[in-house]
């Protein structure tokens, strides 16, 4: 900001080598004009001087929260489903080998939902809501249900 600063001046100095007569109304209004913006030019230093002020600080509060979530979340704060899904790291619902998953979208606000495979099977009926919208994700009471890509229909034969 010190360019716009040094340019206010040369407009001064300019101003003073062409003598004008500031009894004119014309050299009381140049006059005026160059004490504005010398006054302009030094706020505008003054907001870019905070403004440097502020980011450094959003900076700092950066680097402070990153602390934080490092502390909170831990270093493996990724799950296997690349965010995919609602599972907590805890309980990834990928982590687990022993038990097979089963991922569907929801069709209401299009999140991928994970449940257990052994709900396809169960014999009392059970529905599946989506944790983001409470929409219905699968149900398997339903005479057609649809699970990535297989009807229930192809699953029994």
């Amino acid at each position: 900001m010190s360019e716009l600063k040094e340019k206010v001046v040369f407009l001064q100095g300019l101003a003073q080598g062409m003598e004008l007569d500031e009894a004119t109304k014309e050299g009381k209004l140049l006059k005026s004009i160059l004490e504005v913006l010398a006054d302009m030019a030094d706020e505008v230093a003054d907001l870019s001087a905070d403004l440097d002020e502020i980011y450094d600080y959003v900076d700092e509060l950066d680097e402070d929260l990153a602390e934080v979530e490092e502390e909170v979340y831990g270093e493996d704060d990724d799950c296997c489903c690349d965010g995919d899904c609602d599972c907590d790291d805890d309980d990834c619902c990928c982590d687990d080998e022993d038990e097979d998953y089963v991922e569907v979208t929801c069709p209401n606000c299009h999140e991928t939902v994970c449940f257990s495979s052994d709900i396809l099977e169960a014999d009392e009926p059970i529905e599946v809501v989506c944790p983001v919208c409470d929409a219905a994700v699968f149900s398997n009471d339903a005479e057609y249900v649809e699970v990535e890509g297989e009807t229930k229909e192809d699953e029994e034969k």
